[in-house]
């Protein structure tokens, strides 16, 4: 599978600060569309603690859902979308030098039959991660895979505890801050 795509132009909407007293400081909106799908997609970067973002998308239609990042839009054009969710990276890091990131596959929701697939390795942690590892190096970024929860981090080696230290810090943040979630 072939991931040369340009992505669309991501739109900066406004930066939500979070105040729930958890490790989850603040969330950059970013919005997208594409013409394939002819859908507004909206990106969701949530910083947190040991400067991590999550980065997260849905499609704009699908806000009100709590299904929101399950639902498939069968419309194609994934190689852009994704792209465009890789793009905010580099926009991220100008602000913030030591920034890492992850993401995490949603279990797909099939509507039909009112079934969710497994939480370990699932379809969109598949195709996430292939793409990261094609698209991102290694050069500033330390990658680490966890297939059993499906979620992928990239550790910026220029964080001042090393990215190994780093690594276990931010996934004892994250099972702190995100506890409903099994961690590794």
């Amino acid at each position: 599978m072939d991931f040369n795509y340009q992505g669309y132009e991501l739109k900066f909407i406004q930066k939500k600060n979070i105040k729930d007293g958890s490790d989850h400081l603040f969330s950059y909106i970013y919005k997208f569309y594409s013409p394939k799908t002819k859908l507004n997609y909206v990106l969701l970067a949530d910083g947190h603690k040991h400067d991590f973002f999550s980065i997260k998308f849905y499609p704009k239609c699908y806000k009100r859902t709590d299904k929101k990042y399950s639902l498939i839009t069968n419309r194609g054009d994934i190689g852009n979308v994704l792209i465009t969710c890789l793009n905010v990276i580099p926009i991220l890091l100008s602000k913030h030098p030591t920034g890492s990131f992850g993401f995490a596959g949603a279990r797909t929701y099939d509507k039909a039959s009112k079934t969710i697939e497994p939480l370990e390795n699932n379809q969109r942690y598949n195709t996430y991660t292939y793409v990261a590892q094609k698209r991102i190096g290694t050069l500033t970024f330390e990658h680490f895979e966890y297939p059993e929860i499906s979620g992928y981090m990239l550790i910026n080696k220029s964080c001042s505890l090393g990215a190994t230290e780093q690594e276990r810090a931010i996934r004892r943040m994250l099972g702190n801050t995100y506890n409903e979630l099994p961690m590794p």
